[in-house]
């Protein structure tokens, strides 16, 4: 669910990590459904 990766994302991303789909597009939020699709976090 979205709220539940949303901070972690924040504070990868502010670390100088990304948070990417398994086919490398960007995690989106705020999307119709709130369900997230596989994804991949990096730092």
């Amino acid at each position: 669910m979205e709220w539940d990766t949303a901070a972690g994302h924040a504070i990868l991303t502010a670390a100088g990590g990304k948070v990417e789909r398994l086919d490398g597009r960007p995690l989106s939020y705020g999307k119709q459904g709130f369900e997230n699709p596989h994804f991949v976090a990096k730092s």
